[in-house]
């Protein structure tokens, strides 16, 4: 199948960079490096003078390979069945001895070393609490906040929309034209919001006490659970494109980065709760 368009194959890409750098001819370059990875042989080799058309060199190989029909043949077959495979070459447990006896390091071992060195030095534990050899279960930061932020928010997408930039494009703005809080019925009627209403959400960060929050309107649907309440993501963004105005705030002013809620291990940045009122 050709590229679409003005799109352009990899492989041809990459011999039009490799002759610009002056990386494609001769020993050692580019098609130097393919005939080898390839596994090319004569009479099919590559001519490290000559810079070959992208079905040249897959034709080249098929044909090095044993099949005399070369490219046509994927063509019209589509694969090459070669027959079975040996477990031992593709299965590093079924090898003898396993893993040809190379001892594998455990997946978070550097991670272990890196938390006992914190320790000793008597970092706190916020630092290095997910720096652990194995993937560790621990409560969220966000249960630490006050029982007054009872709920939990998250960010979603709406199906309207693709990309948080989507809500500037106007045909698919007047399909969902303004940022709502979805809330459970139940958690509505105890907070005494009705649809419609314009409430305050307050987030709160557990590490540091901070709190951020944003009015917006809220919408009662039976698909959120009642202890949870949820934004679109694709409303408020930071570049406030004209088309975009008024169509309210952003659920990641709510959300937080920095201690407890990101390390390199753990990403909790959008896990946080938050408390609804009416504004």
């Amino acid at each position: 199948m050709e590229p679409l368009g003005q799109s352009r194959g990899e492989t041809d890409i990459y011999l039009d960079l490799c002759e610009k750098a002056g990386l494609l001819f001769g020993k050692d370059g580019f098609l130097d490096r393919l005939n080898a990875e390839l596994g090319i042989k004569d009479p099919y080799r590559l001519d490290l003078a000559t810079k070959p058309a992208v079905r040249d060199i897959f034709d080249r190989w098929a044909k090095s390979q044993g099949l005399t029909e070369g490219i046509r043949f994927f063509e019209s077959n589509g694969v090459w069945v070669k027959g079975p495979v040996s477990a031992a070459r593709y299965y590093g447990s079924a090898q003898n001895p396993p893993f040809s006896g190379i001892r594998q390091r455990l997946y978070g071992e550097s991670l272990l070393r890196y938390q006992r060195e914190m320790q000793a030095r008597d970092v706190a534990k916020v630092y290095w609490q997910d720096y652990t050899p194995f993937p560790s279960w621990r409560p969220p930061t966000m249960w630490s906040s006050p029982a007054q932020y009872d709920l939990n928010l998250i960010s979603f997408k709406k199906v309207e929309f693709k990309q948080g930039r989507a809500s500037q494009i106007p045909l698919l703005a007047e399909l969902a034209p303004q940022q709502r809080l979805q809330i459970n019925p139940r958690a509505a009627k105890a907070r005494g919001i009705q649809d419609g209403d314009t409430v305050r959400v307050e987030s709160h960060n557990a590490v540091t006490g901070v709190t951020r929050r944003v009015n917006v309107k809220a919408e009662l649907t039976e698909a959120i659970r009642p202890d949870t309440v949820g934004m679109p993501h694709h409303y408020g963004e930071v570049a406030r494109h004209p088309r975009a105005k008024g169509q309210g705030p952003t659920p990641n002013t709510l959300f937080f980065t920095g201690e407890g809620y990101v390390t390199n291990t753990n990403d909790s940045s959008f896990h946080v709760r938050v408390q609804v009122s009416k504004a």
